[in-house]
């Protein structure tokens, strides 16, 4: 999307500094209200008072942004947000580092892109919420996890000798961690029945073998309820799509994933792929083909992880569940083997389309 204006922004906790490409001069304004009002007489005044012919791009910050991309909706001004690591890569050597000289870069970054660049929205009231409570509840299970961890060590070491204070606490600390992740689980899990568009597409994610409730839950925070990706996206995103390392006559790498990738989902993938190949056949059987052609255990369990992406994107597409789209494949297969159609050929292609 093409836009006459490309406003850089860099946020802070308190402030925000304001660069419109092509103009001389930044602004600096607090990060509240007061402030935006600030921004939206400057926009008028220096920039152009046709909010549509603007776009304002900024750094991935986590909260430091959420109330000013409210401001932005509710003013119709677009905005995009953008990787960090993109912006500083995109500007070359850099000497040096001021907040007012990082909003003139993302400006430039801006206008550079400003063809690719697609305008984003807020997350809703419920999508928020998820994303506070999943996070509340990832952080007491490494909490209760640290516990544990540390009263083993004490216990195999200290033998006899530990403190049984320190037992009694460390296990009354667990317990309570305990009630407090069943507690956030339940609360998120009431979160999403009572909003109809995220519970549909997690049924649907759950109908997926091997994707279990913490899988579920962080799909739906990391896609926006599915409204960022594609498939092949997302298995970029969460360092699954191989690159291969190539160069000239002389270099020659080995194709691997790339370290630059939300490891979170990755490692919840791995799980849900390690799970899909106990309890789904025909995942456990194409397991089982690719380690006897020789390829590598962890190269195998990415192809794993790759085929449970597209399912998911599969079955969110079509909104239908995964075992009720079996159910049809094989229906038609019945079908067809009763009126002596060549069954075999058309159930293999039917399964390709189930992925």
């Amino acid at each position: 999307m093409q836009k006459k204006f490309i406003i850089g922004t860099d946020v802070s906790k308190c402030t925000l500094d304001i660069h419109c490409f092509g103009k001389p001069g930044c602004l600096t304004i607090s990060n509240n209200a007061r402030g935006f009002k600030e921004l939206l007489k400057w926009i008028k005044k220096q920039v152009s008072k046709d909010f549509t012919s603007l776009m304002l791009v900024m750094e991935y910050t986590g909260i430091y942004t959420y109330n000013f991309e409210i401001f932005l909706h509710e003013q119709k001004i677009d905005y995009v947000k953008r990787p960090a690591l993109d912006i500083k890569r995109s500007a070359g050597i850099k000497r040096g580092k001021t907040d007012k000289a990082d909003a003139v870069m993302i400006s430039k970054y801006g206008w550079q892109r400003r063809e690719e660049l697609q305008p984003m929205k807020p997350l809703t009231q419920a999508q928020l919420e998820l994303q506070q409570l999943m996070s509340y509840r990832d952080k007491l299970v490494a909490d209760k996890a640290s516990y544990q961890c540390r009263i083993k060590e004490l216990k195999e070491q200290m033998n006899d000798k530990l403190s049984t204070h320190i037992i009694q606490s460390t296990e009354s600390i667990m317990h309570l961690l305990k009630e407090q992740i069943e507690q956030t689980e339940a609360a998120i899990k009431m979160l999403i029945s009572n909003n109809n568009e995220l519970n549909i597409n997690y049924e649907l994610l759950q109908s997926v073998k091997g994707i279990g409730f913490a899988t579920a839950v962080h799909m739906l925070i990391t896609t926006e309820n599915f409204s960022r990706f594609d498939a092949r996206k997302f298995a970029c995103y969460s360092g699954i799509a191989p690159f291969k390392h190539q160069s000239g006559s002389s270099i020659r790498g080995r194709t691997t994933t790339s370290h630059l990738a939300n490891r979170k989902i990755k490692s919840l993938l791995t799980m849900a792929a390690i799970s899909a190949i106990n309890h789904d056949p025909q995942l456990k059987e194409k397991y089982k083909q690719k380690l006897q052609q020789g390829k590598p255990k962890m190269v195998v369990i990415n192809i794993i992880r790759f085929k449970l992406i597209e399912r998911i994107f599969s079955v969110i597409k079509r909104q239908i569940t995964l075992n009720f789209k079996y159910s049809c494949l094989n229906f038609i297969w019945l079908y067809l083997r009763i009126h002596n159609r060549d069954a075999t050929t058309y159930k293999s292609r039917l399964h390709k389309i189930s992925y």
